[in-house]
C-alpha cells in the first residue's frame, strides 16, 4: 500500500507550538498494531514545545533544519537526519531554518492517543472512512 501524505489532512496545533499533525498509520486508523507514524509539520521559527511521551519516538527530518533538545542538551540537525526522543524524557524540536521542517515520526511501541493527537486520529478516521 502507498500513502499519499499530501492527502492526508492534518490538525493544526495552536501557537505557541504551532504546527500541523498528520496520522498516517495508528491503531485506531489502520490496520498496524505495532506503531504510530505520524508526519509533524513546522514551519519556520515554530517549535513543538518541550513535551514527552511514554513510548519511544524515532523522528526522520525529511525536509528543513533545526535543534533537537533533549535532556538539556541542544544539537543541531539537517535533513536526513533522524533524531530518538527516549520514552519518558522531554525533548523539543525547533525549526531554525528558512524553510518547512518536515518530521516523519515514528512510535514504537503505539503512541496512546490523547489531546491533539487525539483530535488528529479522528480526522485521520475521517479520512480513511471515505477510501
Amino acid at each position: 500500500m502507498i500513502y499519499k501524505v499530501w492527502e492526508i489532512p492534518g490538525i493544526k496545533v495552536p501557537p505557541p507550538n504551532e504546527r500541523v499533525l498528520k496520522i498516517v498509520m495508528s491503531p485506531e486508523v489502520t490496520d498496524t498494531k505495532q506503531l504510530t507514524l505520524l508526519v509533524s509539520i513546522i514551519s519556520p521559527g515554530y517549535t513543538t514545545g518541550l513535551h514527552k511521551h511514554d513510548v519511544d519516538e524515532f523522528m526522520y527530518v525529511a525536509t528543513g533544519r533545526g535543534t533537537f533538545t533533549e535532556g538539556g542538551q541542544n544539537q543541531a540537525f539537517e535533513t536526513d537526519s533522524i533524531l530518538f526522543g527516549k520514552a519518558n524524557i522531554e525533548h523539543e524540536v525547533k525549526n531554525t531554518g528558512v524553510e518547512t521542517l518536515k518530521l516523519i515520526c515514528v512510535y514504537v511501541p503505539p503512541l496512546k492517543p490523547k489531546g491533539i493527537v487525539e483530535q488528529a486520529v479522528e480526522v485521520a478516521k475521517n479520512y480513511w472512512s471515505t477510501k
